[in-house]
C-alpha cells in the first residue's frame, strides 16, 4: 500500500451521461476543460482530480474538499487528502488519519486509521499500526489487521505478507492455494525474460510485445505505460508506442481516457509537475 499519498489525487470517472470535464493544470493553477481544451471551471484550484460518480476532489488553501461538474462546492474543504469516489464512497484524510465518506460529505466510517486505500468489490485496504486487513462499506473489519503487506483483492484473492511469509487469502482472511494462472488484462499479461526486460504476452503464450523495456504496468483502458531509460510512455495492445517515452513517471494507468504523469527530468533538483494526459498523448496543461 502507498501510503506517501501527498497531494495526489488518484483518478476517477464521470457520472453517467454527465459532460466530460477533464483537469487541466494553468501554470500552477488548476480547473477543469473540455476534451477540446475549453476552459469550463476556472484554473484557481491548488490541485484537482478527475470527475468520479460526478463530483470531484479539488484544493483550495492547503484544503481538500468536492465540488460537482457546474463547479459548485459541494463538501467543505475541510481535509488534508481527498479520493476519488468509487462505489459511492471516498476515502479522505484529516491531521494523518484516515477514514471514508459518502457523496453527502457525511464520516460514514469515523477517520481513525493510519492509511486507507480506495474501495474495491466493497472491500477496503486499511493501515493500523504498521500492520494491514480490510473492512467492508458498514466499517466492520472482515479480514484482521495483522499483516505485514497485502494486495487488493485479484478474482477472490490477495496475496498477504506475514511475519515473512506470503500467503493467499480469500474475503474471508481464509488461506487459500496461490492462483496458477496468470490474470489478463486487456487480453495480455506481463512477460520478463531471464535478463529481467519487460514485454508481453497473450493467453496462447504468444509473445506479443517483446523484452524491450526496462520496467511496465499491466494494460489499463487499452494502454500499459512502459519505461526505457528512465523515461515512460505508453503502448496499445499491438505493442505500437501511442504515447513517446518522454515522462519521469507515471502517478495513474489509464482510466476513462485520462493518465497522470509526471513531467521533468530525472536528474533536476527542483520540484517536478503533474498533469494529465489521454490516450493520443495529448496534454492537458499550460506552463
Amino acid at each position: 500500500m502507498n501510503s506517501d499519498k501527498g497531494n495526489i489525487i488518484p483518478l476517477g470517472s464521470s457520472a453517467a451521461g454527465a459532460p466530460v470535464l477533464y483537469p487541466y493544470r494553468k501554470r500552477e493553477k488548476h480547473g477543469y476543460c473540455t476534451p477540446d481544451k475549453q476552459i469550463v471551471i476556472p484554473c484557481i484550484y491548488e490541485n484537482t482530480n478527475a470527475f468520479s460518480e460526478g463530483l470531484a476532489a479539488v484544493m483550495l488553501m492547503e484544503k481538500v474538499g468536492y465540488i460537482d461538474i457546474t463547479g459548485k462546492m459541494t463538501i467543505p474543504y475541510k481535509y488534508d487528502f481527498g479520493g476519488a469516489f468509487k462505489e459511492g464512497v471516498a476515502v479522505v484524510e484529516r491531521k494523518g488519519k484516515y477514514g471514508f465518506i459518502d457523496a453527502t460529505g457525511k464520516e460514514i466510517i469515523p477517520l481513525t486509521y493510519d492509511d486507507a486505500e480506495d474501495f474495491n468489490d466493497g472491500l477496503a485496504i486499511v493501515e493500523k499500526n504498521g500492520l494491514y486487513g480490510f473492512i467492508n462499506k458498514q466499517g466492520k473489519v472482515v479480514v484482521p489487521i495483522k499483516y505485514d503487506l497485502v494486495c487488493p483483492f485479484v478474482n477472490g484473492v490477495s496475496q498477504v505478507e506475514l511475519k515473512n511469509e506470503e500467503l493467499c487469502i480469500d474475503k474471508l482472511g481464509n488461506i487459500v492455494p496461490e492462483p496458477q494462472d496468470d490474470v489478463f488484462y486487456d487480453g495480455l499479461t506481463i512477460d520478463i525474460d531471464i535478463n529481467e526486460n519487460f514485454g508481453f504476452r497473450d493467453a496462447d503464450g504468444n509473445l506479443v510485445v517483446p523484452h524491450i523495456y526496462d520496467w511496465a504496468h499491466e494494460f489499463s483502458g487499452g494502454r500499459a505505460a512502459v519505461c526505457k531509460d528512465e523515461k515512460w510512455g505508453f503502448i496499445d495492445t499491438t505493442g505500437k508506442l501511442v504515447v513517446p517515452l518522454k515522462y519521469k513517471d507515471v502517478y495513474d494507468d489509464f482510466t476513462n481516457g485520462l493518465a497522470l504523469v509526471e513531467i521533468g527530468e530525472e536528474d533536476e533538483d527542483v520540484d517536478t509537475e503533474l498533469g494529465y494526459i489521454n490516450e493520443n498523448g495529448v496534454e492537458y496543461w499550460e506552463d
